[in-house]
């Protein structure tokens, strides 16, 4: 199957001329945080799965697509998983064997088919033809608002798929060429985090903590479940980020424009 991910945003974001690439700005140093915020038996709880799932309902990015377009629909799974004793989110690297994104990180999902009935069904159905993550392995937490631009929106879905080794799931080499954890606590350290300022003023973060690098529509993705997930811990400051709407104005949550 030919599965558009990373073009969502990147093919034509990859074609212009970007300003600079700068450290992302941290509120605070990440050693100056209480390691107790990033343990398992707290993030996982009742209580931060609602508020996270409250938290992702917050962001609306911005969109280029005009009410009147036709717009494609897509889903993509964000597995939050343990990995070596530590919460992690699973990526994947595509296949070299496609024609388009190749190599590039993503999230497993894809473009919506007749035969899902929501766009959670299409996450997890990719999901499964990719990794062979089973249906009943993976806890949905909940959904954030369509993200994208042009013609294609894509709807991020949050879940948890318990422990995970990524070198034993049982990849499918024509979509996917690796799976790999990035731990939250490397996601959370300012120190492996970038951001790039394009010539229209929109911005997006980079990812560095792994071997491979985590940008575009799939760092964007990030960046919000990561906001949503530990907003204690999470303190990035992305500069110059286009203000968007904001759900409720009384959150104390930054915005993250992906125009």
């Amino acid at each position: 199957m030919n599965i558009v991910k990373e073009s969502f945003v990147c093919r034509s974001a990859s074609r212009r001329l970007f300003l600079r690439s700068t450290p992302v700005e941290p509120q605070r140093r990440l050693s100056g945080i209480n390691g107790n915020d990033l343990k398992a038996d707290i993030i996982l709880s009742a209580n931060n799965r609602k508020g996270c799932v409250k938290n992702l309902k917050l962001y609306r990015p911005a969109s280029r697509s005009s009410n009147r377009e036709e717009v494609s629909k897509a889903a993509v799974l964000v597995p939050l998983c343990m990995h070596k004793g530590e919460l992690g989110l699973l990526y994947t690297l595509r296949s070299t064997k496609l024609n388009t994104s190749r190599g590039q990180v993503s999230f497993p999902g894809g473009m919506h088919d007749k035969d899902d009935k929501t766009l959670e069904e299409t996450a997890i159905r990719e999901t499964w033809e990719e990794l062979r993550i089973p249906r009943e392995k993976i806890d949905v937490w909940g959904s954030g608002n369509p993200m994208g631009r042009q013609h294609v929106s894509v709807l991020p879905v949050l879940a948890y798929i318990g422990d995970i080794e990524p070198n034993e799931l049982q990849l499918n080499t024509d979509e996917v060429e690796e799976a790999f954890v990035l731990s939250l606590n490397n996601l959370c350290d300012p120190a492996k985090s970038r951001f790039t300022q394009f010539r229209d003023s929109f911005t997006l973060p980079t990812y560095l903590a792994g071997k491979h690098r985590v940008w575009g529509l799939t760092a964007a993705i990030t960046h919000v479940i990561m906001k949503a997930l530990v907003p204690n811990v999470y303190k990035h400051k992305l500069a110059y980020a286009q203000p968007v709407h904001e759900t409720n104005s009384a959150s104390n949550i930054t915005n993250l424009s992906v125009p």
